[in-house]
């Protein structure tokens, strides 16, 4: 290997080809009384090289390395590696050198593991590598029209070239949206340093992008854990955040698929509900909409082709939240289909198709005599 292509992949370099980019130098040097010297010269080059290859197998913070120098030992800043981070259930991290090339990558939980064994993205351009990462999600069911979340983070310590990988990374999935025909919603969020929050992330098998979403959430509503919104994946958290508004410093391209219609929302008292209540209500929606693929394709379903949904909200007689929902049909052959279900499931566990529906209108009556 030629040191022109050594230095193109400097972030996987290894001892045997810094010997061999060191060897060609010495070899190529005329004989001459400052022989000793360029040997000197060379091996303390040498060393800044291994510290910085060192470093980019690090967690992308900017340490201090040491050279030796005509006899002085002299303390060098080390330029941080990029981290692009894409969640969506699978995490995955992506470390990127300051020639743009990712480095290294990290499958942080299990379901990474599954994408990440399938792809080889170490050695190109990290657009390229979050084109493949993503495609990859998208092929394993991660990714559909119905759960078409993703949650984009770019740690850098130069607050300007974070903000220029973001937008580069967004730009990317966006283009993929136009491939696949249909929108991906896009979570996009910098951190300048992220240490303070690797504990927690590690913990939980997530990156520290989603900690940082789910604590800017947590700031913004009391009634949020994050022990609790951990547990979800990037799909039920951006949903949420359509009932009670993205964070300031989070940038979003795209709306969640599966949530309550405009028009209706106004029906529903988000304001009212606790933070485990509207955990719960969106997993249960989200559900309900699953269950509808059944009957209609995912696209039919996402833009509510076919059939109308009217959601209920009420209380029963001890004071518990309530909901019904109908998805009315406009065919005939399919029928409209229903389903109950209470502020403490996270599960559709009543389901009515065409032949007993009536069951669920018999329902939502009954909580508006109640409200009444």
């Amino acid at each position: 290997m030629r040191k022109e292509d050594l230095l193109n992949y400097i972030g996987s370099v290894n001892d045997r080809y810094i010997e061999e980019l060191f060897e060609d130098e010495v070899k190529a040097m005329p004989k001459s009384s400052d022989h000793k010297s360029w040997r000197a010269l060379a091996a303390s080059i040498a060393v800044i090289v291994v510290g910085s290859a060192a470093m980019f197998f690090g967690l992308g913070k900017a340490d201090m390395g040491t050279t030796d120098i005509g006899g002085h030992t002299t303390k060098l800043p080390m330029a941080a590696n990029t981290v692009v981070m894409l969640d969506v259930n699978p995490s995955v991290r992506l470390e990127v050198n300051d020639r743009n090339v990712v480095v290294e990558v990290d499958a942080v939980n299990s379901d990474a593991e599954k994408i990440t064994a399938d792809i080889s993205v170490v050695g190109k351009k990290y657009d390229d590598a979050v084109k493949v990462t993503v495609n990859a999600m998208q092929k394993s069911g991660y990714i559909t029209e119905l759960k078409n979340s993703v949650l984009v983070t770019v740690v850098d310590g130069d607050e300007e070239r974070a903000a220029s990988v973001r937008k580069t990374v967004v730009d990317t999935i966006v283009k993929i949206d136009k491939s696949v025909g249909y929108d991906i919603s896009i979570l996009s969020q910098t951190m300048t340093g992220d240490g303070d929050l690797r504990e927690l992330a590690e913990k939980n098998h997530v990156t520290t992008g989603r900690i940082m979403l789910i604590e800017k959430i947590c700031k913004l509503n009391s009634e949020f854990s994050v022990d609790k919104l951990v547990k979800n994946n990037i799909q039920t958290i951006n949903q949420l955040l359509t009932y009670i508004g993205v964070p300031e410093t989070v940038e979003r391209i795209g709306e969640a698929a599966g949530v309550v219609p405009e028009k209706i929302r106004s029906s529903i008292k988000f304001d009212e509900m606790s933070g485990d209540e509207l955990i719960n209500f969106t997993c249960a929606l989200s559900d309900f909409y699953t269950r509808l693929t059944d009957y209609y394709s995912e696209n039919d379903v996402v833009k509510q082709i076919g059939y109308v949904l009217n959601i209920t909200q009420g209380k029963d007689a001890d004071g518990k939240t309530l909901w019904g929902i109908i998805a009315e049909s406009r065919n005939h052959d399919i029928g409209s289909q229903g389903a109950v279900f209470s502020s403490g499931d996270t599960k559709v566990k009543n389901w009515y198709d065409q032949h007993d529906i009536y069951k669920v209108s018999k329902f939502v009556k009954g909580l508006l005599d109640i409200a009444a």
